[in-house]
């Protein structure tokens, strides 16, 4: 496989006020001759040249992915908590305290992606039998960036051609019901279209773009097409759960090649039949300037000293639902092992010692989850461990070539339990027996129908501690709150145990629009809440 190196990208847009020029590092991902520096006058002239700018626009999502989608979906909700060597900036999301200058509120690298997307949409039709999956591609990429951005900031400005001159950059912010009824729903649905191939790991295909459509769709409140969008991706047939322990840490691990951190796993895995779509960071890309080609996940999640910690209410909520005590367990799960055993050495009754196998009870993602895996449980306290969920090794940030895991098709499953849920709240049934067909998948027990809860409310609760157990640190937790009108009242009580004076209001929820591009951009106001 031969890379696409350091592409120069004529026509783009910088929003920061300045036309900058985009040079796109890429990665192993196709079989192309090498391609150095392509002039203006002949940038589009094939679909090597449409592929070497949508690769670019893939370069675009891994500086934001790497950080912020977990800023923005995942450190505002009660998965996480704040260490005692929490920064300021990351205090404020933690804390939904968050300031117009928290570098996290910047935008610049999403719409650089959007920009390169826009490029790629306006110029393919001129291109002499052009790919219609690139085209695909692009508009796939531009929906999520616009539908990341109506979700984070609300209304923002909108640019659907590229722009070249300084003059175009200032426009004030578009409607954000405006933008997801004209531009990210159009787009997604013209990419359904366009696309032929059923899937791809680490770029837009026929199965991610329907997993962008249900979460669009269910954002929008429109279950109907949420349902047919997640039957259309379990119709083509190229994801499946995957049903053992170790298939589902493959998901996930990456350990840089540490054989010391797991004797049955080595090096960067992450792969499997439940994984839809990820943003690929890999050794064979240089880091770049900041190391944005790095995923940095570990400073963010296990550092030495990581920025936030799992909190006690999701440990908690974990050790309820499935209890890690062998009396507390077998009470509540009487017909049901363990999936996972260990070996301990025990007194044989003779002076001697022989090795036996015991039970790890509980739910194995939590010890796959959690620093220290089972063992952690009684050397680290509640409220103190570091997530483990993608290993417990601690490397440089220029180091740390963990994919982020974009979707993945537990999520899908469990976000069409919640779309069932919503269109026939009487029925327990449907959304029950999908909850209990990951169940089956994961090796844990299965739900009853009283557990499962009496009320739509207990149901809809019930669903969404399913989706955060399973999607722990996936950057999912924030959005299934604000969906589901849950944010202010499950957030205020765990803020203001923390000692947080800011009230987390309706205007909060939203975040600020950063203070630099107030002033570069003097037709924008900044959001109400700030």
């Amino acid at each position: 496989m031969l890379k696409l190196n350091k592409m120069k990208l004529f026509k783009t847009f910088a929003y920061t006020g300045i036309i900058l020029f985009l040079f796109a590092s890429c990665e192993d991902l196709v079989d192309e001759d090498p391609i150095s520096e392509i002039g203006e006058n002949n940038f589009y002239a094939n679909n090597d040249d449409l592929l070497a700018a949508v690769i670019s626009g893939y370069d675009g999502m891994q500086s934001f992915y790497r950080d912020q989608y977990f800023f923005w979906g995942e450190f505002r909700a009660d998965n996480h908590a704040p260490s005692s060597n929490v920064n300021a900036n990351n205090q404020e999301i933690a804390d939904n305290a968050i300031t117009e200058g928290n570098s996290a509120a910047r935008w610049q690298d999403l719409y650089r992606t959007i920009s390169r997307a826009n490029n790629v949409i306006k110029n393919a039709p001129d291109v002499p039998s052009f790919d219609e999956n690139l085209l695909a591609e692009a508009l796939a990429m531009r929906a999520k960036c616009y539908f990341d951005a109506i979700r984070v900031w609300g209304d923002v400005p909108l640019f659907i051609e590229p722009v070249e001159v300084i003059s175009e950059t200032a426009k004030p912010a578009t409607n954000a019901a405006t933008i997801l009824n004209d531009v990210i729903i159009p787009d997604m649905i013209l990419a359904q279209d366009l696309m032929q191939i059923p899937s791809d790991d680490f770029r837009f295909s026929k199965s991610s773009i329907y997993a962008l459509q249900a979460e669009v769709y269910v954002y929008a409140g429109d279950y109907p097409n949420a349902k047919i969008a997640i039957q259309n991706l379990m119709n083509l047939g190229s994801h499946s759960l995957v049903t053992t322990p170790l298939e589902w840490r493959e998901l996930f691990f990456n350990s840089n090649g540490d054989a010391a951190t797991d004797d049955a796993l080595d090096g960067k895995i992450q792969e499997g039949s439940e994984l839809i779509m990820s943003i690929r960071y890999s050794v064979d890309e240089e880091a770049g300037s900041g190391n944005l080609n790095r995923s940095a996940i570990a400073q963010l999640f296990r550092g030495g000293v990581p920025q936030f910690l799992m909190s006690e209410e999701i440990e908690n909520k974990w050790i309820n639902r499935f209890p890690t005590d062998s009396v507390d367990w077998e009470t509540k799960y009487p017909s049901t092992d363990p999936a996972l055993t260990r070996t301990v050495i025990e007194p044989d009754g003779m002076g001697g010692t022989v090795e036996v196998q015991r039970f790890n009870y509980g739910d194995w993602r939590y010890f796959y989850s959690r620093q220290g895996g089972y063992d952690g449980l009684g050397s680290i306290s509640i409220g103190q461990a570091k997530t483990g969920k993608w290993g417990d090794s601690v490397f440089p940030s220029n180091e740390d070539i963990t994919d982020v895991v974009v979707y993945r098709y537990a999520d899908m499953l469990l976000l069409l339990a919640e779309i069932e849920h919503e269109l026939n709240p009487t029925d327990a049934a449907t959304p029950l027996g999908i909850i209990n067909q990951l169940r089956t998948a994961r090796q844990l027990p299965q739900v009853t129908l009283a557990e499962f809860g009496a009320t739509p409310d207990e149901r809809l609760d019930y669903i969404l501690v399913e989706r955060q157990l399973e999607l722990y640190g996936e950057a999912k937790r924030w959005w299934d709150l604000l969906r589901n009108d849950k944010a202010i009242q499950t957030m205020t009580p765990i803020l203001q145990a923390r000692g947080v004076t800011v009230p987390l209001t309706q205007d909060r929820l939203k975040w600020p629009i950063f203070f630099e591009h107030l002033i570069e951009n003097p037709q924008l106001n900044q959001n109400s809440g700030y």
